[in-house]
């Protein structure tokens, strides 16, 4: 959810939702259910149904150049792979520059396979932190070449392909991109064969190649977290909970990571914050941590116990420190403005994934015989009144890097607890 002023509560939200369009039954029974004709009818929807639902259409695009890209690859489905297709209406989606808005990459289906390899940025550049167990010598190697260009080439070549407001975003999604042999494939970096050579370096220096190619559909994968010597971190201990806290005694210190913006269905977040200030009145805190890193967005307003409860304790509204980083986006985004605006807590971290003035409330078109999934955007949020900055810039910044998560370090919750406190005035987010 996203507000639509900085005083009126927030209600929005990213959950999906699909418009009515011709079940793939339907479209099969069609008398034009043949390849062409099949992406004829999902081309047809999307141009009649896209323009007529995404919030100021006509400002995000130019209807004249939407119309005529839409006419030529009408034109061009016989000469193009679904690949190809796909990666058109990916393209021509991505061109307004919204990250809410846009065509869900597939995964082993319409050609787009990945490889045996998961990447991931940090600060000091790209990672391999997954693999399939033939290619672990490969886990916490840094990737200086991808076939024949280097990350930051690919980033370049697959940027308009991916639907961002910042580069902070861009970097976020991109591996899902850089693993993909088609796309690889598709921007030049590997030959037809699907062959990918990647030139990785050791943590000491120390460069090899590794080639791979597409995965298969049962192929698995080890966490370079499960396969490393990497000391346990306590961001990673419940990685997969929607929320969970826990009291840090040599610092006193209350540490609450809130990876959802939605209620678990085995713990209402009111329930959860109860038990949490249960707690806080009855021990020492000094300082509560609120990690915000991994929280793609939901539902605002889930955070309202929280945020109310810590308003309520004077000792402990003043003491408010909120991580951030560019995995936090839309509602989580939110959420972290507010608590900065009503709590004067300190965001520490690095720039999230999205503009403070951003579209949201989004909802879904499938088109029924390819399978693609494209988002919309319904309405428009202004978070601020007087810029429009590229993403919500921490107080404090504390970049992550891979060497930090090799050593199993968190740099940006030390500073966190050793942050002292200050009576200046934070400046206003601008």
């Amino acid at each position: 959810m996203k507000r639509s002023t900085p005083i009126l509560l927030v209600i929005v939200l990213l959950f999906s939702i699909s418009i009515p369009a011709p079940s793939r039954a339907q479209a099969t029974n069609s008398p034009t259910a043949d390849r062409e004709g099949r992406w004829r009818e999902d081309l047809k929807l999307f141009a009649s149904e896209f323009p007529a639902r995404h919030k100021d259409f006509k400002k995000l695009y130019s209807q004249p150049d939407f119309d005529n890209k839409m006419v030529a690859l009408q034109k061009d489905i016989r000469t193009l792979s679904d690949s190809e297709i796909a990666l058109r209406l990916m393209r021509l989606v991505a061109s307004a520059n919204v990250g809410h808005t846009t065509v869900y990459l597939p995964e082993m289906k319409l050609g787009f396979w990945p490889t045996a390899l998961t990447l991931k940025w940090y600060s000091d550049g790209l990672a391999v932190v997954g693999a399939a167990p033939i290619y672990r010598e490969a886990l916490g190697m840094r990737v200086l070449q991808i076939g024949s260009m280097t990350p930051e080439q690919l980033l370049v070549e697959v940027a308009p392909y991916i639907s961002h407001e910042n580069d902070t975003w861009l970097r976020e999604q991109s591996p899902a991109y850089f693993r993909n042999v088609e796309i690889l494939k598709h921007v030049g970096a590997i030959g037809e064969d699907g062959r990918i050579k990647l030139t990785l370096a050791k943590p000491e220096g120390e460069t090899f190649t590794l080639v791979t190619g597409p995965a298969g559909p049962d192929m698995k994968q080890v966490s370079m977290f499960d396969a490393l010597p990497i000391p346990a971190t306590l961001y990673r201990k419940h990685r997969d909970s929607y929320y969970w806290y826990e009291y840090l005694a040599d610092s006193r210190a209350l540490y609450i990571q809130y990876n959802k913006c939605a209620n678990d269905p085995k713990l209402s977040f009111k329930d959860f914050a109860a038990d949490l200030f249960n707690f806080a009145d009855t021990h020492r805190v000094d300082r509560v941590i609120i990690d915000l890193r991994f929280n793609g967005g939901g539902n605002s307003t889930v955070i309202s116990p929280l945020t109310n409860g810590l308003k309520d304790r004077k000792e402990l509204k003043s003491r408010v420190f909120v991580l951030i980083g560019r995995a936090t986006f839309s509602s989580a985004q939110l959420n972290a403005v507010e608590l900065r605006r009503n709590l004067r807590a300190t965001l520490m971290g690095e720039p999230t994934g999205e503009k403070l003035h951003s579209y949201g409330d989004v909802r879904i078109i499938r088109l029924p015989n390819s399978g693609l999934n494209v988002q919309y955007c319904t309405n428009y949020f202004r978070m601020i009144k007087d810029s429009d900055p590229s993403a919500l810039e921490p107080d404090v910044r504390v970049a992550m890097t891979l060497k930090d998560v090799l050593a199993g370090r968190d740099p940006v919750l030390e500073a966190a607890l050793n942050k002292q406190f200050t009576n200046k005035p934070l400046q206003p987010i601008r």
